[in-house]
């Protein structure tokens, strides 16, 4: 029997299999890299999504209260038109010139009715605007997680090649020593 055969061909599985453990080891910290990028990424969405919702609560809560606004802006123009009326009773009285409040304030309550509608409009534009950015990092969301998964596979996967690679390697050296004495013990 030639045993330098087979132990050469021992030592040639136990170098590949050292071979194939390095790269496993390799692959093995390049994915826990990947894997703590991912989980960075993940908890950034998070934080993001948390923001969002939490400025999407605010503008909805003040446009609920868009109904309240009007109805105060309105109690002015009410209280004006009767401040409007008491006093041109009282300049009536009197021999000044008499000025109509409605008239005096009115362009102002109109300014302030515009300005309002126009902020409300424009929070309610946001509020579209974050609904959908929410959307898409929830999205974005569900594929880092996914990808994560991916990775985990990829990990537990070279994790035991590494195994099986090391048993190789454990298998060859015993390979290795046994053709090893009988090569001395032939000679």
């Amino acid at each position: 029997m030639d045993y330098e055969y087979y132990y050469n061909n021992a030592r040639t599985r136990y170098y590949n299999a050292c071979t194939e453990i390095t790269n496993c080891e390799n692959r093995l910290g390049g994915l826990n890299t990947q894997r703590q990028q991912k989980i960075n990424q993940i908890n950034q969405l998070n934080t993001e999504i948390k923001n969002g919702q939490d400025a999407l609560e605010g503008v909805g809560q003040t446009i609920q209260s868009e109904e309240g606004l009007h109805d105060k802006i309105l109690g002015v123009t009410n209280k004006t038109s009767e401040a409007a009326a008491n006093y041109c009773g009282m300049i009536e009285a009197s021999d000044v010139t008499s000025k109509n409040l409605d008239e005096v304030y009115g362009d102002e309550t109109t300014n302030t009715k515009r300005t309002l509608d126009s902020i409300l409009e424009s929070l309610k534009t946001k509020k579209g605007t974050l609904e959908t950015e929410i959307e898409e990092l929830q999205s974005q969301l569900r594929t880092a997680e996914a990808d994560l998964l991916d990775i985990d596979n990829k990990i537990s996967s070279t994790q035991t090649s590494i195994q099986d690679w090391i048993r190789a390697r454990s298998s060859a050296s015993i390979d290795m020593e046994y053709y090893y004495r009988k090569m001395n013990e032939a000679v």
